[in-house]
């Protein structure tokens, strides 16, 4: 029987591999679910972060910082607060399904308690006719579980074609890349 020898690069790549953080890419997707009917998207999306709690709640708190947790965000803009502690919020996004491109405006009322985050368009300010998102988030064993649901309604025309295929699948895949990015941001706390 004839045994070959591992190499000696093979033996320092496992070893190194083994060094690298557990948390690099080990978001773990329970749901998500993406969906588009008589002009409203919505999206329901859990997952599991490799993350401690206060750090994705620091993360998601960090409304500033929103442009690092998806390069479609080309500008975050904090209008203020209000008396019941709800900051305004102003974004403007690049978002595109397919070859249909848009910056879209959106002004939010962003409202926070202890492990949740809710998020309501004020349409008058926006291009968006109506819109909430909500994000919760709970310690899970040495990580954290996120949901996020949000409902929104272009206040402009996506061809419906486009919106099923194109839009429907990029919203889901940017809501992934974003959680990935709070995973992200948040290890490096």
């Amino acid at each position: 029987m004839h045994r070959r020898s591992i190499p000696a690069w093979v033996h320092v790549g496992v070893l190194c591999a083994g060094l690298i953080s557990p948390v690099a890419h080990a978001l773990e997707v329970l749901r998500a679910d993406a969906a588009y009917d008589h002009g409203v998207f919505r999206i329901q999306f859990e997952a599991r972060l490799a993350a401690t709690v206060a750090d994705v709640a620091a993360v998601l708190g960090d409304y500033a910082g929103y442009g690092k947790l998806d390069f479609r965000i080309r500008r975050v803009e904090l209008l203020g607060s209000q008396t019941d502690g709800a900051v305004l919020m102003r974004t403007l996004i690049h978002a595109c399904a397919g070859v249909f491109c848009r910056t879209v405006e959106r002004v939010e009322r962003v409202k926070t308690a202890p492990g949740s985050l809710v998020a309501e368009v004020i349409p008058e300010r926006s291009d968006i006719r109506r819109g909430v998102a909500r994000t919760s988030w709970q310690q899970q064993d040495a990580g954290t579980v996120v949901r996020y649901e949000a409902e929104f309604e272009p206040d402009f025309w996506v061809p419906g074609f486009i919106a099923q295929r194109s839009g429907v699948k990029e919203l889901r895949e940017s809501t992934l890349r974003m959680f990935k990015s709070v995973e992200r941001e948040a290890n490096d706390r």
